[in-house]
């Protein structure tokens, strides 16, 4: 055989044999660390597609004070409202501060609405409110909400976003131990499975949120092998009588290029977009 073919096919065995190794990296097992890892990967996130479907019904008399203990228990067939077929899908640029949404809740009224976000500007259109776009701060809108500042004007610094993800992190290390299940692909991309399961009585504050209810909270997380992203979220509220959600959340296309613009000057109405009591 030919001296150079035989030092080609040396050569290139090194090569795969090279790039075989560099490819395998030791499999995560601790479920913690899966979620610490997880968690971190979010630090330099550029941009994602996101796509959430929600299902389930929520007692929405309850929800609104509608029943307490001196009251007679309002008419389960009569206040649950059906969230099944709930939608919300989009982009999200970190980078530039923008983002797009497409949203439909079939339960109220059939409702869909798009909202593009630009420079701090959301624009805003509903099936309920006709074909143009209407303005609304949202800089204004998170100063007038009774939330402290969660640095939504922008996206964070490389200190800021560490001392977020630290305080994610730490609370992560109070909950009960989550537990590592089977490997799954999920959109294409072989994932670790990690499911938490917490009791309202687990976190305090839960008991405010689900209107004094006990309740518990299970959250299935799929973490890409490949860079150690989430790429799919479902998690499961059970409160009892205030009812039951599944909220499913799959992130895809992570910090591809993208080009979100604010709508065309005369599809945009002079009108403010407007929420009583909480836009000023």
């Amino acid at each position: 055989m030919n001296r150079r073919l035989l030092s080609l096919i040396a050569a290139s065995a090194i090569v795969i044999a090279a790039c075989s190794g560099a490819a395998a990296s030791p499999a995560l097992t601790d479920p913690r660390l899966i979620l610490a890892n997880t968690t971190t990967s979010l630090q330099n996130l550029k941009s994602v597609h996101f796509k959430v479907a929600i299902s389930g019904s929520i007692n929405s008399a309850a929800l609104t004070g509608g029943s307490s203990n001196t009251s007679p228990a309002p008419d389960a067939s009569a206040a649950n409202l059906d969230l099944s077929g709930t939608t919300l899908e989009g982009d999200v640029d970190v980078t530039d501060s923008s983002g797009q949404v497409a949203v439909n809740v079939p339960a109220l009224l059939a409702l869909s609405a798009n909202v593009i976000e630009v420079g701090g500007i959301a624009y805003i259109k509903t099936s309920l409110s006709g074909p143009q776009y209407s303005k609304l701060d949202t800089s204004a809108l998170t100063g007038a909400l009774p939330l402290p500042s969660l640095g939504l004007g922008g996206s964070p610094g490389p200190a800021e976003a560490s001392a977020i993800i630290s305080a994610v992190q730490a609370e992560l290390a109070k909950l009960p131990a989550p537990t590592k299940l089977a490997d799954e692909t999920v959109n294409g991309q072989d994932c670790y499975h990690v499911q938490e399961k917490v009791a309202s009585s687990d976190i305090p504050e839960a008991s405010g949120l689900l209107g004094g209810a006990s309740g518990t909270l299970t959250v299935d997380l799929w973490t890409q092998k490949s860079d150690l992203r989430p790429s799919r979220v479902v998690i499961l509220i059970d409160a009892a009588s205030l009812g039951n959600i599944s909220v499913t959340v799959d992130l895809t296309n992570y910090d591809a290029a993208l080009t979100i613009a604010a709508p065309p000057p005369d599809q945009v109405s002079n009108q403010p977009f407007s929420i009583p009591g909480f836009t000023p």
